[in-house]
């Protein structure tokens, strides 16, 4: 599980739920051939069954929670990070540093959650296991290891130029010292993309064989970019960008956010515990890029006509649209794991709901304790005025207007 989260935290979710599920089946076969005929004294036969829906559910899970890690480690968050930019230009409390700082503690104590639930209600800790099992588990992933061979020269050129792209980031704007960014420029603003763009040159100009320097290929050659480039994810995230600036020109989030003053009456804890449910249960039927990119035009406004920080409730909505544990249409790692198992939806529904109540309320915890601290959620910021966006009179008369 800790692998498949950790891969999940920089590439896509369903990449990483590709990639192990068949170190999983490997397992599942090795265990099936032998396994089955061996009956010891050191206790019951490994219900193989359950184990194998146990280890494929925690794929699924652990690239789900992953993925919310980092900003780059599923489309909603880019997607609010590309809506703070785009709202609030003076703002600059959402870094790839800070992103890291508030969700990986709420990240791992998710993925100890789905643990717990699994272990549970698939594989009781007070069952005994059959030693063998256990053996042939760890020979099946022993030989798995050995066939990866040493690592390439190619290899260790791009985890290098990887190891450096994520410092840069990370160091860009760090809070706690003076960032690169700064020190290079202090009046013009550099994103994260300029650090992505050098290290993709040096990945087209660095050999992959520098011993052979005339005649060995780049790291990385644009016919390889050409083929296995996400260029759906591309036009979904600008289609994504292109909806949210549409709500917000033509006033549709104002005047919902309008429409939704009328829970003004609640104190804001109550709606953010409401949105998380809400983002909750349309994201098992919706893609979690949709439901970031239709409800964060309309959570700013709202948070805005309550006059709190808008990362207050934006921030919470945008990580729980990743927390779809239910149904296998919900993500690409549901998917994937519900076929290779061949599992029925109620052996994924029962822990899905757990893990969606469960993982909810440890997002709330964590966005008013460990959030309020990092993005001092519990001010309202002077940039919401000065951009404009703090104007509800004009809201007020979208709402009148669509009436």
């Amino acid at each position: 599980m800790l692998t498949t989260m950790f891969l999940s935290m920089w590439i896509s979710n369903t990449a990483t739920t590709a990639m192990l599920v068949p170190i999983v089946e490997a397992v599942m076969l090795e265990l099936r051939s032998g396994v089955e005929n061996i009956h010891s004294d050191s206790g019951p036969l490994l219900n193989l069954e359950a184990l194998h829906t146990t280890l494929l559910l925690s794929i699924a899970y652990s690239a789900n929670c992953g993925g919310t890690g980092t900003v780059t480690g599923t489309s909603p968050n880019m997607i609010l990070k590309g809506f703070m930019e785009e709202h609030y230009p003076k703002s600059s409390e959402l870094t790839f540093a800070s992103w890291m700082a508030y969700n990986v503690p709420g990240m791992l104590i998710c993925v100890c959650v789905s643990w717990i639930i699994l272990q549970v209600l698939y594989l009781p800790c007070w069952r005994k296991q059959n030693e063998e099992s256990k053996k042939r588990i760890r020979r099946v992933i022993a030989s798995r290891y050995e066939e990866l061979g040493t690592i390439t020269f190619h290899e260790s050129a791009v985890l290098c130029l990887f190891v450096i792209l994520v410092l840069l980031w990370i160091f860009r704007e760090p809070k706690f010292i003076r960032g690169w960014a700064e020190l290079i420029s202090a009046d013009t603003r550099i994103g994260d993309a300029v650090p992505v763009i050098g290290i993709l040159f040096l990945l087209f100009l660095f050999p992959a064989e520098p011993w052979r320097m005339r005649e060995s290929d780049p790291l990385l050659k644009w016919s390889a970019v050409q083929k296995k480039l996400p260029w759906g994810l591309v036009i979904l995230l600008g289609g994504g960008f292109a909806l949210a600036n549409g709500t917000q020109k033509s006033g549709l989030s104002k005047w919902l956010g309008a429409q939704m003053v009328k829970l003004s009456i609640l104190s804001p804890f109550v709606v953010q515990i409401i949105l998380c449910v809400c983002t909750a249960t349309l994201t098992e039927i919706m893609s979690n890029s949709t439901v970031a990119t239709i409800l964060l035009p309309v959570v700013n406004e709202m948070a805005i006509a309550f006059h709190v920080h808008p990362l207050y409730l934006m921030l919470p909505v945008t990580v729980v649209s990743s927390y779809a544990f239910m149904l296998p249409v919900a993500t690409g790692p549901n998917a994937i794991v519900f076929d290779s198992g061949r599992m029925k939806t109620i052996e994924m529904v029962k822990p899905g709901i757990a893990m969606n109540i469960l993982c909810c309320f440890v997002q709330v915890a964590m966005v008013n304790t460990l959030g309020a601290s990092l993005f001092d959620l519990n001010t309202f910021p002077s940039w919401v005025t000065s951009s404009g966006e703090g104007n509800w009179s004009t809201a007020f008369n979208s709402s009148n207007n669509l009436q």
